[in-house]
C-alpha cells in the first residue's frame, strides 16, 4: 500500500518519536491509521484524512486538538472549533522526465539555474546518498547554528538522527562539495511518494554559485528514481518570508491551504 500521508503522520516521523521516548498512539480510523500525542494534558493529532468519519471517530476518542489537512465541514459538525487560521505549503509534482521538470519552473528561475549551472567551477561537485549521523554531523551543527543567528526554530538534530536510525535509507542528503569540505546541503525524508523538505545549510561563498538551485535541481532530477513523485517545500510565508517564498514557487510548486488548528473542549 502506497502512504500518502504528511510527514508528521508518517510511519517514518512517528517511529522516530517512539525511539526518543515519546510514542505516538496509533488509532484505527475508517480511513486508515492516524497518530496522535499528548501536549500540555490534551491529546493532539496532526493533518489526519479528511474523510468525515474520520472526523466523528476522532471526536469519540477524545482528541482535542487537530492540525487538519483542509477545513472540512465535518470539523465544525463534530464539535471541532478553528482555533488558528491555515497555512500554506509549497508542494511539486516531480518527473522523470527532466524537460518536463524545467518547463514548469518559472522562467526566472530557469534562468538562475542555467546561469548557475554554466558558471559553476570544476572543482565544485554535486552528490547524494543517505544521510550518516557521524558523517554528517556538520550539518546538523550548521543548520542549529543558523537557526540561532537568524532566529528561526528548526528541528532538533535529535530527531534527525532518529529519523535515520528509524530507516536509515530514508533520509536522502545532497550536497555542494569543495575538494576538502562540503559547502552546501539539503536533507529530504521520503515517505511513501513524497519528499519533504527537512533541513539545509549554505555557506556564504556556497550561496554566491547559487548553490539553493543546483542542490535543489539535484534533487529534482534523483527523486523519481527512488519512487518520489511529490516534494513537499514547507510553508510558504509572503509576509516574512517573501524571498523564501518566491524562490520555492519559483521551483514550479503550487500553494496549498491546509486546514487550520481546530479545537474541542469535550
Amino acid at each position: 500500500m502506497i502512504e500518502a500521508h504528511s510527514f508528521q503522520q508518517s510511519e517514518l516521523f512517528n517511529g522516530a518519536l517512539a525511539l526518543l521516548g515519546r510514542p505516538p498512539q496509533r488509532l484505527a480510523m475508517p480511513t486508515g491509521s492516524v497518530f496522535a500525542l499528548r501536549r500540555f494534558g490534551l491529546s493532539l493529532t496532526t493533518r489526519p484524512h479528511d474523510a468525515p468519519e474520520t472526523y466523528a471517530e476522532l471526536a469519540k476518542k477524545r482528541i482535542r486538538i487537530i492540525n487538519a489537512e483542509s477545513a472540512h465541514p465535518a470539523l465544525r459538525q463534530n464539535g471541532y472549533r478553528q482555533l488558528i487560521k491555515p497555512a500554506h505549503i509549497a508542494s511539486l509534482p516531480l518527473s522523470p522526465d527532466p524537460v518536463i521538470q524545467r518547463a514548469a519552473m518559472q522562467p526566472k528561475w530557469r534562468r538562475s539555474l542555467e546561469r548557475f549551472e554554466a558558471e559553476r567551477p570544476k572543482h565544485i561537485t554535486l552528490t547524494h546518498r543517505a544521510f550518516d549521523p557521524d558523517r554528517d554531523a556538520w550539518l546538523l551543527e550548521a543548520e542549529a547554528a543558523q537557526a540561532r543567528t537568524r532566529r528561526f526554530r528548526c528541528y532538533p538534530s535529535a530527531l534527525t538522527c532518529a529519523l535515520s536510525a528509524a530507516s536509515p535509507k530514508s533520509l536522502r542528503l545532497f550536497s555542494l562539495n569543495g575538494p576538502e569540505a562540503p559547502r552546501a546541503a539539503m536533507l529530504f525524508a521520503l515517505h511513501g511518494p513524497r519528499a519533504t523538505y527537512h533541513i539545509g545549510y549554505t555557506s556564504p561563498d556556497a550561496r554566491k554559485i547559487g548553490a539553493h538551485w543546483l542542490l535543489m535541481w539535484k534533487a529534482f532530477q534523483e527523486l523519481p528514481a527512488y519512487r518520489i513523485s511529490e516534494m513537499e517545500l514547507g510553508l510558504v510565508d509572503t509576509e516574512s518570508g517573501a524571498n523564501l517564498a518566491r524562490f520555492k514557487l519559483g521551483t514550479g510548486a503550487v500553494t496549498r491551504p491546509l486546514g487550520g488548528t481546530w479545537g474541542r473542549l469535550f
